[in-house]
């Protein structure tokens, strides 16, 4: 689908989901005022250009379905979505979308764990999964997937190296 023949509201659905924190597209926006039949129809018009994409829902995020075996889904704005409202790769909207100049780049709410993990990262020095899962009260398990979510999320590169007396340090490189 051209970009020039998104509807109102599925391009008011492209833009929420590019600016949220997680790229949720589900449930859609209730400034649009549209009934669930309403916002299936605009959501499977998404799904079937590729706009948007399922995933399994993570924690508190809403189910747009369910598959057999009870797992939920849910749906998630695709980098073909993110070309449509025109943000670039780096996660920056494009000069283009007047509209979407004034998104400030995403970023962690201050003050939380996930704030706090990217802090430790983005040090010039980095962090070890055990200073992390010390300063987060997580589990290594946790620590390491919570990376790697942020890393896409945030949209920046993880390196990794040995360090001698110190182990594996993790740290963040972000593109500008």
């Amino acid at each position: 689908m051209a970009t020039d023949k998104l509807t109102d509201n599925q391009r008011a659905v492209l833009l929420a989901a590019a600016r949220s924190a997680n790229l949720v597209a589900w449930p859609m926006a209730q400034t649009l005022k549209l009934g669930k039949g309403s916002a299936t129809i605009v959501a499977k018009g998404l799904l079937k250009c590729g706009l948007i994409e399922e995933r399994p829902a993570l924690g508190s995020d809403a189910a747009w379905r369910e598959r057999e075996d009870g797992r939920r889904i849910t749906l998630i704005i695709s980098m073909a979505g993110m070309a449509a409202v025109g943000m670039g790769p780096t996660g920056q909207f494009e000069a283009d979308d007047s509209a979407a100049l004034a998104a400030p780049p995403r970023m962690p709410r201050a003050g939380s764990k996930l704030a706090i993990l990217v802090e430790l990262l983005s040090r010039e020095e980095g962090a070890t999964v055990e200073e992390m899962a010390a300063v987060t009260g997580w589990q290594a398990h946790k620590v390491r997937g919570v990376m790697s979510s942020t890393a896409k999320k945030f949209r920046f590169a993880m390196v990794s190296r040995k360090v001698d007396g110190r182990g594996r340090m993790y740290r963040a490189e972000w593109s500008l």
